[in-house]
């Protein structure tokens, strides 16, 4: 038993509690670098204190007896939130270090372990290399010195790059010990030198006296006990001196050792003893572990069996209670040698063959020579010749391999001695060789010079004919790039034609609806109307300002394809009502150009498929709106049937067509077949683009046939991946003359500090059949998700209190997974990406749009549906029903206005540009729920302002926000919002 360096371990809670400190103030003195000196002193001061107080808790811990309760209170203080990474570490390692003064090694390596993680984590090296070293400690200790030496190397690895010199000669000592007992005495001796001058020059004199005992008992195992035994007795006069007992110990061990082998039994059996009573009086159980295999060792070697037989049987007791692998196989193995004496061969086969399984654990080479010799005796004595002669075999083989193996080392190395001689004698040959060469080549001096002239001419006039194909490869390079830059600048040209094209489309299609819109708008708001006209006009204004929303809807869908952000929500569709659907969507718009409109249905009545209605009917309307726009005369006719897992729609018509360049290109974006059919037919060249997009999406494919002045036919291939025959008829989606009612199960949280949106959005959900929670902050958001167990989430992100980006990262820390919704007027494409990167599950925009809404919840909460016709009693009266509650909350909300305007004047007056802003957001959003865009436009662009510190247009933004908040009472204007409401109710009224 030799000096293991565990100084890592000794005064570990003072060492904790100076880390703490240091660790602590330096934290925050870094967080404080711009605050006064007296500052800086009392944070200094605030770190010490909480350093101090941990390391006050880790010292209870220590002097606590009762294991159980010291387990508890490391338990408690690793539930502290508040633990720096550094604290963390401390008090992991702590636990650690009571569980090895326990001997519970494996728990010393489950916290290291985890200490060590963290250490990595937050790049700790100095930590993580005194973690390594102290788990190579834990390990040596279990005999595992395969994963010791390969944690002292890491260790050894930080240690080696800084100016650690005494730490790295510990590390030196350490593996130098894990050889040895791996046999490995080279590699052990090595180590051990590697230490020892590093000891001198930077160590103290004890660590000298380490590394020499370590040495000597190196000296014990190569057999040379009269220089063991002369290095342990100087060992033992320098430890005698500093009165250093547990060192002593050690050397009292390794010299009864030494003496046993050289022979004497008396001074063994005195220092084996010596060694012994002073583990035993420490209560060092795996210590005397050890000496407990060493004594009954030394009894067996002289044939005292009693006394060897007392001293395994401790050994073992020991040995397993304290994890000693070494020690127990020792001690197994000389319990057998006891038990063989003894005639008692097969108590002796069995302590033989627990001594084999241990030794063969932790590769204890020795041992296994000992174990299997002594097997092939058992195996004899007790008559199993052909087992002793197959022991004795293979102990025999396994020597012979292992003499191989070193025999090959040295053959290896006389021969690398052979060939450096060889080498020496090439060198001395070489040299006599080059003189000769030099005679020589002076001699071909000249001709090399007469051959270098001629060679140099041929050189340069080989160098002008390449210059001359150089040039000519050159200008065909040159020519054949400025062929494709001139092909590029082409592409260039024509994608800017495409998007100025597109842009001028786009242009028309919005300024022909806009100015239909801005007309009545004037011709209301100067009350150039009868009171009977003016129905025809808001419906006028509806009507536009609905196409207008497609358009703006067909770019937005085409941005969240583009963007990757638009999903498919398939569902069970009767192809029966689709197709009735389409039917009576498009027939009379036909009737009315006199064209025939017919769908031709080629499959069962009661056939429904697996498929998003939704963006399977947008597919369908584009080409259907196409087809009748671009057809004067003739017929419009969709034929549909089931083929082979695939549903396959053919659009025909009798329109104008195109010829074959035109219809390569009738699906790219911003692309008409000319400029002429813009001018014609209108329309932005969006249409057949996002149906590719969609078909792309759903897995489709789409193509077109067609010929000028013949018409064209679009083809529409979808697969099929659940067809089935239902018994009751369901809908897929509202038309024209029947809407999708809709009653979902579940309970909803609405987070909105808006008391007007709150109770707007309370209200559609309440239609939808759902049970709605409303909150007015985050915090109050959070309480009520941990009273009520909720199904969906809308959060408002600007708030009071708590926001609701805030309010999200504490919902998804605490652990809770539902959806959570950002309910907000951002909703641009890069705005949802960063929704989604933070947390949310999606985004809801305002103002509400009723399909939008009810396509979210059908992703979340169970639902039923069915189809009701517009003019029933029942749809009258939720409509009516819903119109007087939406037009009271509006007019809540208009009488509103001028409280809120007052805070936003208030918040100016202070210059309380924060609490303005917030504000300002407040009234925008509500603003866009209610339908009026302009107060909304105008909060907004003062928020922003206020936001980027655009003080100079404050007063503007400000005197046109109380403009529009005074117009609010305006009669005209308070029709207009009463038709807006009215229209809304009719088109989407929630059941």
């Amino acid at each position: 038993m030799r000096k293991l360096d565990t100084r890592f371990g000794e005064n570990f809670n003072k060492v904790v509690i100076q880390s703490l400190t240091l660790s602590t103030a330096a934290l925050i003195c870094l967080s404080s670098a711009t605050f006064s000196p007296r500052s800086l002193a009392s944070q200094a001061n605030l770190a010490d204190s909480l350093a101090t107080s941990l390391a006050a808790n880790l010292e209870r811990i220590s002097a606590e007896q009762d294991e159980q309760k010291a387990q508890q209170l490391f338990a408690t203080l690793l539930a502290d939130d508040t633990l720096t990474d550094i604290e963390t570490i401390n008090i992991l390692r702590a636990k650690g270090m009571r569980a090895f003064a326990s001997d519970n090694l494996q728990l010393a390596i489950e916290e290291f372990n985890r200490a060590r993680e963290i250490a990595e984590v937050i790049k700790a090296r100095q930590q993580v290399a005194e973690i390594n070293k102290r788990l190579g400690v834990f390990h040596y200790f279990r005999g595992e010195y395969e994963q010791a030496a390969a944690y002292y190397k890491k260790s050894l690895l930080f240690y080696s790059l800084q100016h650690y010199p005494v730490e790295r000669a510990n590390l030196f000592n350490n593996l130098g010990l894990v050889y040895s007992n791996m046999a490995e005495f080279k590699t052990s001796l090595d180590y051990y030198q590697q230490a020892e001058p590093i000891y001198r020059q930077y160590g103290e004199p004890l660590d000298v006296v380490d590394v020499r005992f370590n040495i000597a008992g190196l000296y014990v195992q190569m057999k040379r006990y009269d220089v063991a035994i002369e290095s342990f007795l100087e060992v033992k006069r320098f430890r005698e001196q500093q009165q250093d007992e547990s060192g002593l110990a050690l050397v009292h061990s390794d010299l009864g050792v030494a003496y046993k082998y050289a022979g004497d039994f008396q001074l063994a059996e005195r220092y084996q003893l010596l060694a012994y009573d002073y583990y035993q009086t420490q209560g060092e159980g795996y210590h005397l572990a050890t000496q407990c295999n060493n004594l009954a060792g030394l009894y067996n070697e002289f044939g005292m069996t009693e006394h060897a037989r007392k001293y395994a049987e401790q050994g073992i007791d020991l040995a397993q209670q304290h994890q000693h692998k070494s020690a127990l196989a020792g001690s197994y193995y000389e319990l057998a040698l006891v038990t063989y004496t003894a005639g008692q061969q097969p108590a002796a086969l069995d302590h033989l063959q627990r001594a084999r399984q241990l030794a063969e654990q932790y590769d204890n080479q020795r041992l296994l020579d000992e174990v299997k010799q002594l097997s092939a005796l058992v195996y004899a004595a007790a008559g199993q010749y052909r087992q002793g002669y197959q022991s004795q075999l293979a102990v025999i083989q396994d020597k012979d391999k292992r003499n191989n193996e070193e025999l090959n080392a040295q053959l290896a190395e006389f021969e690398t001695k052979q060939l450096k001689q060889r080498i020496g004698q090439l060198v001395t040959q070489d040299k006599l060789t080059q003189l000769e060469f030099e005679r020589a080549n002076q001699m071909r001096n000249f001709f090399v010079f007469v051959l270098i002239c001629i060679t140099i001419i041929g050189l340069l006039l080989m160098q002008k004919r390449r210059s001359r194909k150089a040039e000519a490869e050159l200008e065909a390079r040159v020519s054949e790039r400025t062929a494709e830059l001139s092909q590029a600048t082409d592409k260039l040209e024509e994608a800017n034609r495409i998007k100025n094209q597109f842009l001028a489309n786009v242009t028309h299609e919005i300024k022909t609806p806009l100015s239909v819109v801005l007309a009545n708008a004037e011709a209301l708001l100067n009350e150039e109307l009868a009171g009977d006209d003016k129905p025809a006009h808001y419906r006028q204004l509806h009507t536009n300002s609905l196409y207008l929303l497609d358009i703006v809807n067909d770019l937005h869908d085409l941005s969240k394809i583009e963007a990757d952000q638009l999903s498919l929500c398939p569902r069970q569709t009767s192809l029966s009502e689709l197709f009735a659907q389409l039917d009576a969507m498009f027939s009379k718009q036909a009737r009315d150009k006199g064209l025939t409109f017919r769908v031709n249905q080629n499959f069962d009545n009661d056939i429904s498929i697996n498929l998003d209605a939704m963006r399977f009917n947008q597919i369908l309307i584009n080409l259907c709106s196409n087809a009748i726009k671009f057809t004067n005369a003739g017929s419009v006719i969709i034929d549909v049937s089931l083929l082979d897992e695939q549903l396959l729609v053919r659009v025909s018509d009798t329109g104008i067509g195109m010829d074959d360049e035109q219809a390569s290109q009738v699906f790219g974006c911003f692309v008409q077949a000319d400029e002429n059919i813009a001018r014609r037919f209108g329309g932005s060249g969006l249409g057949l683009y996002l149906v590719a997009k969609l078909c792309s999406l759903m897995q489709a494919d789409i193509s077109v046939s067609s010929a000028i002045g013949r018409g064209s036919v679009f083809t529409l291939t979808v697969p099929i991946t659940s067809c089935q025959h239902h018994s009751s008829r369901r809908t897929v989606s509202a038309s024209i003359h029947s809407q999708q009612a809709y009653r979902f199960t579940g309970q909803v949280l609405v987070a909105e500090d808006h008391p007007d949106n709150r109770a707007l959005i309370s209200l559609y959900l309440q239609r939808l059949g759902l049970e709605v929670l409303a909150v007015e902050n985050g915090e109050l958001a959070i309480n009520a998700i941990e009273q009520h167990e909720l199904d969906l989430v809308l959060m408002d992100l600007q708030m009071p209190v708590l926001d609701g980006f805030a309010a999200l990262t504490r919902l998804r820390k605490s652990g809770f997974q539902k959806p959570v919704y950002a309910f907000t007027a951002n909703a641009m494409s890069h705005d949802i990406e960063h929704f989604h990167s933070i947390g949310f599950t999606g985004c809801v925009e305002k103002p509400l749009d009723r399909q939008n809404l009810i396509s979210m919840l059908q992703q979340h909460l169970p639902y039923q549906s069915e189809v009701v016709i517009d003019e029933t009693p029942e749809v009258v009266i939720a409509a009516n029903q819903d119109a007087q509650a939406q037009q009271q909350l509006a007019k809540r909300f208009r009488d509103s206005i001028h409280l809120d305007v007052a805070n936003i004047c208030r918040a100016d007056a202070e210059q309380d540009w924060q609490a303005m802003s917030r504000y300002c957001h407040k009234l925008s959003g509500a603003a866009l729920m209610f339908g009026d865009k302009k107060l909304a436009d105008v909060s907004r662009q003062l928020e922003l302002c206020l936001v980027h510190r655009r003080f100079e247009q404050k007063h503007a933004l400000l005197m046109a926000l109380k403009r529009e908040a005074g117009q609010m009472g305006d009669p005209a204007s308070d029709d207009m919002r009463h038709e807006f409401w009215d229209s809304k109710v009719t088109s989407a009224t929630l059941q």
